[in-house]
């Protein structure tokens, strides 16, 4: 899955949530496991 600039993610545990600034593959983890896309 590509990361793409100016997405928001967040943490379904913690709640930490992260706006991808440099675009690029993989998958964003936090806690251990994946984050999901935060709707806008």
């Amino acid at each position: 899955m590509a990361n793409e600039v100016g997405k928001r993610y967040a943490c379904t545990q913690c709640g930490a949530e992260y706006v991808v600034v440099k675009g690029g593959e993989g998958e964003l983890k936090c806690c251990g496991q994946a984050m999901e896309i935060k709707a806008k």
